[in-house]
């Protein structure tokens, strides 16, 4: 089977309709609106031989049957639609996007129906985007892209991971009745953390290192138990950090953190699901070329606005009763400081798309 570019596919679909296999179904994004798309072959096929006048308009279907080979090219197309590419397309074709990838406000239910074993981990970064996971993350990992689905803010995106009822709740009737809290997440925000970790029946313990959470975890019963652990991620080194942050090394130790919580609890004989993910992603100062929007006090934020603006470079979004407006790519609505690094709050591929990891041990 031939493998093709995007353009390639394109040109092969104004010839003739064709069964494709994509690495991922967002890729469809990028083709012409015209292109018709059919789950299956079978439905392709059904579509062609039907006795009514058929509008000469390209058409896929999006998986391979060997009983129509004699009839239809069968192609795979190796086009990544996770790239900062996707920003051109990414506002227009916001409600093509929201279809084709599990979105944040998704994942509670995602996590609960995965989990499975003795023991369920979420492991919570505050601040890592797909774009830099893909970079720099662990490639044995596989990860699901998850789109955020609303304000690239630490407030709205842990909120809509760990849902209403919490996970902690929804899986302790799933009978993890135990739940225990880990931080190392240095915020003033205390309502914030006990919105987090509500329903967590056993506490949460603040600790000061990753080494310090497991040495915790392993006098902790854990069988029929659920763990959640908030830790600081890229955030903190994209707002007032003097020098240029290391993104490689901090995105290195979050992987080799979730493995080694892996590691540990298949060295004491327990089965269980792990799971890795984040609040939103970072657009870093230093590798876009951002432009100003407007010219807006040095105290608003750089890539959003509370409430509803019009104009079509937003996205418009309504969270818990509040509205809000998001720049898209790349534009900032203030100058950043010298101590920025990078921002969030927008809409962008580096900002609204975060891994999505699932472990199982054994």
């Amino acid at each position: 089977m031939r493998t093709l570019g995007l353009d390639e596919l394109s040109a092969l679909l104004e010839r003739s309709p064709a069964m494709v296999q994509l690495r991922h179904r967002l890729s469809l994004v990028f083709l012409p609106e015209e292109v018709q798309t059919f789950d299956t072959v079978e439905e392709l096929i059904a579509a062609l031989d039907s006795p009514n006048p058929q509008p000469e308009l390209p058409a896929i279907a999006l998986s391979v049957d060997d009983r129509f080979i004699h009839r239809l090219p069968a192609v795979r197309c190796d086009h990544d639609p996770f790239t900062s590419d996707l920003n051109r397309i990414l506002l227009p074709k916001i409600e093509q996007v929201q279809k084709m990838v599990l979105c944040q406000s998704q994942v509670p239910d995602w996590i609960v129906q995965n989990a499975a074993g003795d023991c369920v981990i979420l492991f919570l970064v505050d601040g890592l985007g797909l774009s830099d996971w893909k970079r720099f993350g662990k490639s044995e990992l596989f990860c699901e892209p998850c789109f955020v689905d609303g304000l690239t803010v630490t407030s709205q995106g842990m909120k809509r991971i760990v849902g209403e009822p919490t996970v902690a709740v929804r899986l302790a009737e799933k009978g993890y009745e135990r739940s225990f809290g880990f931080s190392y997440w240095e915020r003033e925000e205390e309502q914030l953390t006990d919105q987090i970790f509500f329903g967590v029946t056993e506490g949460v313990t603040k600790v000061r290192s990753f080494d310090e959470a497991l040495e915790a975890l392993d006098k902790l019963p854990l069988e029929g138990s659920f763990v959640l652990i908030v830790r600081e991620g890229l955030d903190q080194l994209c707002h007032r950090y003097r020098d240029q942050p290391d993104v490689e090394a901090t995105v290195q130790q979050l992987g080799d953190e979730f493995l080694a919580l892996a590691q540990r609890v298949q060295e004491r004989g327990i089965s269980a699901t792990l799971f890795l993910t984040a609040d939103h992603g970072i657009l870093w100062r230093h590798e876009h070329n951002l432009r100003l929007y407007e010219a807006g006090s040095s105290n608003v934020p750089p890539r959003y606005y509370e409430g509803l603006v019009s104009g079509n470079l937003l996205w418009r979004v309504n969270f818990l009763g509040n509205d809000y407006s998001l720049l898209t790519y790349p534009f900032i609505r203030r100058q950043l400081k010298s101590t920025e690094w990078g921002v969030h709050g927008g809409l962008s591929f580096e900002e609204s798309f975060v891994p999505l990891a699932k472990l199982t041990v054994p």
